[in-house]
């Protein structure tokens, strides 16, 4: 268990340490080619090793190798970060929503294929089902799952959902329409007139602004 620990935590930054340090790490695991076992580690049923291995691949997936196998079309793992980010263990919502906002942001076609996580939960074809299966039961909806980022306690949860849904809005007119269809526009709305919390308004308010040069909703004051 130690050693899994140690291993899935490679690429988990300790404040103070250098960049340059965690690129070292990234390049070393890929060498290695040791991210099919941190993927392994991140359906552990202990709990701090699931935590640290989706953590390490928060801080992998910012490798345009690692990023690939996000692209990938018969590929999960964007599903696996989609319904950890509706975990409820906050640090494993963090790493899971983190990793999202960054692959996100470089990445329009992942926008577009948040959508596609849905209700039902089903075994990972990568990962031998006695692991897959105890860890997606049935799944709430991608849409509920960015809602409650956003209606979080947590500044960092709801700052994370706000750039995932800011980044979806820009990515398609198409998927815009899905989130503004939704209480998601209720939701934006008021999140962006929070001036306690303004990393949080200003995702928000791009987001809404967005929906407003798509034609979708009218501008409010001071969008005109």
């Amino acid at each position: 268990m130690g050693a899994a620990l140690a291993k899935s935590g490679v690429g988990v930054a300790p404040r103070g340490k250098e960049c340059s340090s965690l690129a070292c790490c990234r390049q070393k695991i890929l060498k290695e080619k040791a991210v099919p076992m941190i993927e392994g580690y991140m359906f552990e049923e202990h709990e701090l090793i699931r935590l640290a291995a989706t953590e390490c691949m928060c801080n992998m997936a910012m490798s345009k190798e690692v990023q690939e196998l996000f692209l990938a079309e018969d590929s999960d793992r964007l599903k696996l970060m989609v319904l950890y980010s509706g975990e409820e263990d906050e640090k494993l919502r963090r790493a899971a929503s983190g990793t999202l906002a960054m692959l996100t942001a470089l990445h329009p076609p992942i926008c577009k294929r948040i959508p596609q996580v849905g209700h039902g939960g089903r075994a990972v074809p990568w990962l031998p089902t006695v692991l897959s299966a105890p860890l997606c039961p049935q799944t709430v909806h991608w849409l509920e799952i960015l809602q409650a980022l956003l209606l979080s306690p947590s500044t960092e949860l709801q700052h994370r959902g706000a750039v995932v849904v800011m980044n979806m809005m820009a990515a398609e007119r198409g998927v815009a329409e899905q989130l503004i269809a939704s209480e998601m526009l209720e939701i934006l709305s008021v999140l962006a007139k929070d001036r306690d919390k303004p990393r949080v308004a200003q995702a928000a308010q791009e987001a809404l602004a967005q929906a407003v040069a798509y034609g979708l909703i009218k501008p409010g004051p001071g969008q005109e």
